[in-house]
This record gives structure tokens, C-alpha cells and sequence, in this order.
């Protein structure tokens, strides 16, 4: 919504507030800075965010593998099951607006949301 991180983006000079936002601002990142976001997730996907089976793994996407906990083996069964819902809840919300801002930047009409952008 019209914030960006100060300095620039890549060695040339090129600062963040002029790659823009939306759709477009993907060809203006410049093509090494795409190729480190997907490096970044790939490293993620095929060497953190992993379920490593006898780490203490309870359900499908449970990624604490053993190292963090928050309390989350001290809740009861029923507790754990409500939280696990509402966080599933919660992501879906947050999937459905951002489907939204992304048929609005598509339409055009972005600015009507966020005016100054």
C-alpha cells in the first residue's frame, strides 16, 4: 500500500519504491532478484520446512520437528484440535482477501482501496 524498504534493490542503483506494486512489479524486479526468491524457497521447501518422522511430528504440515515447541505438548487433545482449526480458518481468510486484492489489481481499480498507491 505504497510502503517500501529503503536503499536499493540490486547494485545498479535501482530502489525499491520504483519496482512498484501488483502484478506488474514482477518484470521490474530485476532477474537476479527473482532467481534469489526462488532459490530462498526452494531451499526452504527441500531443506527446512520438512516432516522428519520420530521428531514429534502429530499431524500432516506439523514442522516443528522436535525444535519448537510454545506449550503446544502441555494443551489437551480437544484444545490442540480447536487451535489447528481456527489456524486452518485463519489462512483461509487470509488466502480469499489476498484473491481478492489480486482481481482488483487485475481489474484496475486497486487505487479505490488504497488511495495514494
Amino acid at each position: 500500500a505504497g510502503i517500501f524498504l529503503p536503499g536499493d534493490i540490486d547494485l545498479s542503483g535501482t530502489k525499491f519504491s520504483d519496482i512498484g506494486s501488483g502484478f506488474a512489479a514482477v518484470s521490474n524486479i530485476p532477474s537476479a532478484g527473482l532467481a534469489q526468491l526462488v532459490l530462498f524457497v526452494g531451499a526452504l521447501e527441500l531443506g527446512f520446512m520438512k516432516d522428519i518422522e520420530g521428531t514429534g511430528n502429530e499431524f500432516v504440515g506439523d514442522f516443528r520437528n522436535g525444535f519448537i515447541d510454545y506449550g503446544w505438548d502441555s494443551f489437551d487433545e480437544e484444545t490442540k484440535l480447536n487451535k489447528r482449526a481456527i489456524e486452518l480458518n485463519q489462512g483461509r481468510a487470509a488466502q480469499m482477501g489476498l484473491l481478492g486484492l489480486m482481481v482488483h489489481d487485475q481489474l484496475g481499480n486497486v487505487d479505490q482501496f488504497f488511495p495514494g498507491n
